[in-house]
């Protein structure tokens, strides 16, 4: 009967409402519920070793999960939180590639390697759901099942990328900035955060080095979205005032 349950998700079983704390991404709007869901991890009698899922792990700001060229372990869910990637380079001026607000995923990358592409630090106090990869084949779950989670999961991931690029491809330095503003509050407000101002943990350099602009360019520009209002950006919080008017810049 047991092994009956694995194979029909959901048998018998009862959803755990969720407690969530501020600043928490809900499950279902998490980029790694396609896997929680076929492991049933938020149904009551779910029976998969412990181990495998690492709930609300706490990561400091300036800690890192993982460094570039470790052996892939895990995948990871930012729970609450930000994240950025970068590759570190001899110079010392890193280079940014990609930042991971509240739902992301972290580390997809290292699945076909098995090697991490890049390092991955916490950009502020921030908590991670760590899956780890190597420990899916002790769940007793069907290899199709736990195949088809992770075919969703990167199916979600690739997606996510191209709109990621479709929207970061500008040629003026305005165009840049007003499409990577649009594209952080939208990729929250797709996450379920709905409010107005949100906290973006990423300094103006590490803005620059991710779009191919010098840090003083990054100032000159949000200062001069600020006079005219478009936006405002005190300590790291950023509200669009104007989001029509940052969206007539980035597209034309």
């Amino acid at each position: 009967m047991e092994k009956l349950k694995k194979q029909i998700p959901h048998i018998g079983r009862r959803r755990v409402p969720e407690k969530l704390a501020a600043g928490e991404v809900a499950c279902q709007d998490c980029g790694m519920d396609p896997m929680c869901s076929i492991l049933e991890y938020a149904e009551e009698g779910s029976h998969v070793p412990e181990g495998v899922l690492l709930r609300r792990r706490q990561v400091a700001r300036g800690e890192t999960i993982f460094l570039k060229d470790d052996s892939f372990r895990s995948v990871f869910a930012v729970k609450s939180g930000s994240f950025k990637t970068y590759i570190p380079k001899v110079s010392g001026h890193d280079q940014v590639v990609g930042f991971h607000l509240i739902g992301e995923l972290i580390g997809m990358e290292g699945l076909s390697s098995q090697r991490y592409p890049y390092t991955a630090r916490a950009l502020q106090d921030s908590s991670v759901c760590e899956l780890r990869m190597e420990s899916l084949a002790d769940t007793g779950y069907l290899l199709e099942e736990l195949q088809r989670g992770i075919i969703s999961m990167l199916s979600a991931e690739v997606a996510f990328n191209h709109q990621l690029i479709t929207a970061l491809i500008h040629q003026s330095a305005d165009q840049r900035l007003a499409g990577f503003l649009l594209n952080l509050t939208k990729r929250l407000y797709s996450r379920g955060m709905r409010q107005a101002e949100f906290q973006i943990g990423m300094s103006r350099s590490d803005i620059g080095s991710y779009l191919g602009l010098a840090s003083e360019t990054v100032s000159r520009v949000l200062t001069r979205f600020q006079k005219i209002g478009l936006i405002q950006l005190r300590h790291k919080r950023l509200r669009l005032l104007d989001p029509d008017g940052l969206r007539e810049i980035a597209e034309h």
